[in-house]
């Protein structure tokens, strides 16, 4: 009675937890998803060394407020610009050339300078409508999230 018990608990405490949490998604299934509902695309691009890149990122799945806009509002990307597989986005397919991903060149170059990490908003036709590169702090992402939810470009 007690393992029913506490397996019941488990499942509970499990289940309460994963919902409203970011569900990040791959280049590859947006195609299918954006014909579903067509939302803007949130999209951190970070590489595995980066301790500011992480903090965003946990920023982006643990901030209860961000979170739920996120879930509710975007789809979301992480993109590591160092990844070596052939990301197939938007009709084209991009690869990893001289240390970094394609994709994360085109999504991440800012007057001609790459850095890490970058936060990129693209609309429902995969353009680009919000580009920042370097840390944001919760507030200041959840303001831009918040402005971009409500005109939904």
């Amino acid at each position: 009675m007690l393992r029913i018990i506490f397996t019941f608990s488990l499942f509970y405490f499990f289940a309460f937890n994963v919902i409203g949490q970011t569900q990040p998604v791959t280049f590859e299934e947006l195609k299918e998803l954006q014909v579903k509902d067509s939302k803007p695309i949130a999209i951190l691009i970070m590489t595995n060394w980066c301790k500011y890149c992480h903090a965003m990122k946990n920023t982006m799945l643990k901030n209860k407020n961000i979170s739920q806009l996120l879930s509710d509002k975007f789809y979301v990307v992480f993109l590591n610009a160092e990844e070596k597989k052939d990301i197939f986005f938007a009709g084209r397919r991009f690869k990893y050339k001289a240390g970094v991903h394609e994709l994360a060149r085109e999504l991440t170059t800012i007057n001609g300078k790459i850095s890490y990490p970058s936060f990129c908003i693209l609309n429902y036709k995969n353009e680009i409508i919000y580009q920042k590169d370097g840390f944001l702090s919760p507030d200041a992402m959840m303001f831009i999230l918040k402005k971009v939810a409500e005109n939904a470009i």
